[in-house]
């Protein structure tokens, strides 16, 4: 059997949008798209087609649309699939995928906050899912020193510590309503 060895730039990012990990596969793939030289395609408008530079920037905005696929789940990029460009496709996944606010995930992050145990797992990975979950959470509830915005994160939390504390079966039921 041949190994065929396919360079990570053909790949795209290892992070793979899932429909709720918007932020994290956003940065990857922003520094994906970067580390390629590429970022360009994500933030400019394409040259018009009388341009004698399209015929190129096309094939480069090929090479991004490419890794934009390859880093989306299948289910996800369904809903790309016919866009012409790469911003275009990185656009419509902002819009669909990127609620800054985000209510359903913070209180996941809550959540799993409040019944995060180190149990049999060694310090730094324990210390690592604590760091990842404090970061995501940071990123939809950034320190700020604006009292009415540090006022709104306290009904996040108090929400998250009434769902979580709830029974299982209950808080199936009322979950989606309070959120």
């Amino acid at each position: 059997m041949v190994e065929t060895f396919i360079p990570k730039t053909m790949l795209g990012t290892t992070v793979k949008l899932n429909g709720s990990n918007y932020l994290l596969w956003a940065q990857a793939f922003r520094i994906f798209i970067g580390a390629q030289n590429k970022l360009a395609y994500l933030l400019q408008d394409s040259p018009a087609t009388s341009d004698p530079t399209y015929v190129i920037w096309l094939t480069g905005d090929y090479s991004v649309m490419t890794w934009l696929f390859n880093s989306l789940k299948e289910k996800i990029s369904g809903s790309v699939m016919f866009l012409t460009t790469a911003m275009e496709m990185c656009d419509t996944l902002k819009v669909m995928y990127d609620n800054e606010k985000n209510p359903s995930r913070v209180f996941e992050i809550y959540e799993h906050l409040l019944e995060l145990k180190q149990g049999d797992r060694s310090v730094p990975e324990f210390y690592g899912e604590l760091k990842d979950l404090i970061d995501e959470l940071e990123m939809y509830q950034p320190a700020v020193t604006d009292a009415v915005i540090l006022r709104g994160y306290r009904p996040d939390f108090a929400v998250s510590k009434f769902l979580s504390a709830l029974s299982s079966t209950l808080r199936s039921q009322v979950r989606g309503q309070i959120l």
